[in-house]
């Protein structure tokens, strides 16, 4: 089963990283023991609503010893990161209708969007700045991951804004992020970081 493991999560891991889905713990990850499939659930903290909650999370997509030890002997050098590869490239090439897709947020906005820009739309009449629209804003997050570029509100707001990256050099930069035991202590304790 572990073959069929890596296979249908790393689609998920692609999707994850582009519209920044978060709160990935072990509750919202789910396996399917009759098909072998993986199946997200709960998608509150949907397009990087993760990093501004007071324990903020700092890996693009959840990736701990735990899972790489279940990949098998190659870990993330294996399937992991071939099917990473093929599921960017995938995205990059469907650029245009992926953006297409998400575009429907700026024009039919999530609650918290709306509310943000009434909010800014009130300090803009007493003279404050206003802020940009935060679905415009994720959009543009969006395009730039598909570009090369590992970019975030603010995680990586300075860190990677650089020329854009290979696919390849883009997939190894997320394994690494992902992975690394520095970021994963950072992690709320009910995320599970040790799991």
């Amino acid at each position: 089963m572990r073959l069929t493991d890596v296979g249908k999560l790393l689609p998920h891991h692609g999707n994850i990283f582009f519209a920044m889905y978060g709160d990935r713990h072990g509750e919202n990850i789910l396996i399917d023991v009759t098909e072998g499939c993986v199946v997200h659930v709960d998608f509150n903290l949907i397009f990087h609503k993760g990093e501004y909650l007071p324990v903020r999370e700092v890996v693009p997509f959840r990736l701990t010893r735990n899972m790489v030890n279940g990949f098998g002997p190659t870990g993330v050098e294996g399937s992991f990161r071939r099917s990473c590869e093929s599921t960017l490239r995938v995205m990059r090439e469907n650029k245009d209708t992926l953006l297409t897709v998400i575009q429907t947020f700026v024009h039919d906005p999530l609650l918290e969007w709306i509310n943000t820009e009434a909010r800014a739309q009130q300090n803009k009449g007493r003279g404050q700045q206003k802020l940009n629209a935060p679905s415009t804003e994720s959009v543009q997050l969006i395009l730039k991951r598909l570009e090369g570029h590992i970019v975030s509100p603010e995680v990586y707001k300075h860190k990677f804004s650089c020329a854009p990256m290979s696919l390849e050099g883009q997939v190894a930069k997320l394994i690494d992020i992902a992975s690394d035991e520095k970021n994963l202590a950072q992690m709320y304790i009910g995320w599970g970081p040790f799991i």
